[in-house]
This record gives structure tokens, C-alpha cells and sequence, in this order.
């Protein structure tokens, strides 16, 4: 027996929040087209309802290392991602370090946002930061005051609670797969759709 459901409920997202707190993970649904946004993850860094949202985009992976960018940078393996539109003359960085990393916040638990941009390096010079314990984006993406919640309300986005040591430790490539799956079965046929249904 084939078990067939309407078509429509492959692109409802059922019990979506127009709620997001910071420390959430915002999913793109599957026909999002766009440079930045389409098939991407993003890391609400901080979320305000009179001042509007702030993510980074965790997914996108460049060319690049953080020497490539960054003129005097101590060396260091660190990759560099596609953070958003907003500022892409700037640098930004998520991290597990917490307090040896002054100024910084903590965005969900064990997981970190910005921080004092000196500290960083100095600590890779000391040799203690590992490419495993920070991440470098370009940009970020923003949202005006009730900007997301419209976008919510239209179905552009799934929101994911996901465990910070995912967040930092899985590979970006598989980032939209993995996190789509663990937030229930209904997404699980995300990821069989072309990112263009005239492809179908």
C-alpha cells in the first residue's frame, strides 16, 4: 500500500512559531531561491521584537581561510563562511571559548557570539583555539522589527532547536540535510526536492 499525502502538506510547516529567540536555528524551506538564503541554516545571534532579528548563516563555506582575509592575522586553519548580506566588509565569529574570549555572548548554552577581536588572536598565537572551536563569516543577515515573523508566517522558514555541539561541529555541506531531518519526519522528503521544481 502507498501511503500519499496532499501535496501541500510537503511545503506546510506545521506548528511553526512566529516566535524566535535568540539561539535558534533558522532552516530555509527546500525552493527558497536566492544567493545567501537558498538551502541555507541560520544562527539567530540575537533577536529583539522592537529592534528586529540578527543571524549568521552557518552553512555556506568559501574559498577562503581567515590568512586569506585578514591582513597580520596569526596563522591559523580557520575557514571562513558566507555569513549574510548585511556588512560584508566585516568579519564576524561564533565560538565554544566563552570567557577567555572577553565581550562575548552567549547566544545558547556552550555556544558564543563576537568578542574581543585582539583575544582571539592572541590565543591563536598561544596555540589555544582550534579551528574546531571558532567559526569566521562574512557578513550577516538581518531582519526589521516583525520582518521575520511575516517570513514565518509565509512558510520561508523552519525553525530547529539544535544542540550547540551540532551547530559548531557538523560539516556545512550537510548542515540543511541533517538539521531538516531531526526537526520531524514531515521534513524529512525536504531534501529529495530539486532546488528548482521546473527540474522536476
Amino acid at each position: 500500500m502507498i501511503f500519499k499525502m496532499k501535496e501541500e502538506d510537503f511545503f506546510q510547516i506545521k506548528s511553526n512559531t512566529t516566535k524566535v529567540k535568540t539561539g535558534d536555528v533558522l532552516i530555509s524551506e527546500p525552493f527558497l531561491n536566492d544567493h545567501y538564503f537558498g538551502r541555507s541554516v541560520i544562527l539567530i545571534v540575537d533577536n529583539d521584537d522592537e529592534t528586529g532579528s540578527l543571524g549568521v548563516i552557518i552553512n555556506k563555506r568559501v574559498s577562503l581561510k581567515i590568512n586569506d582575509i585578514i591582513d597580520n592575522f596569526p596563522v591559523f586553519d580557520g575557514d571562513v563562511y558566507l555569513g549574510g548580506p548585511v556588512a560584508t566588509d566585516s568579519i564576524f565569529f561564533i565560538h565554544t571559548l566563552g570567557v577567555m574570549i572577553p565581550d562575548s555572548f552567549e547566544v545558547r548554552e556552550g555556544l558564543f557570539w563576537s568578542g574581543n577581536f585582539n583575544a582571539v588572536k592572541a590565543l591563536i598565537r598561544e596555540g589555544l583555539i582550534t579551528k574546531y572551536d571558532i567559526r569566521f563569516y562574512i557578513g550577516y543577515a538581518g531582519w526589521d522589527a516583525g520582518q521575520l515573523k511575516d517570513e514565518l508566517q509565509r512558510n520561508s522558514w523552519l525553525v530547529g532547536d539544535i544542540p550547540s555541539k551540532l551547530i559548531i561541529s557538523t560539516n556545512p555541506k550537510d548542515m540543511w540535510d541533517d538539521f531538516t531531518k531531526k526537526s520531524g519526519n514531515r521534513y524529512r522528503l525536504w531534501s529529495t526536492f530539486p532546488i528548482n521544481p521546473n527540474d522536476n
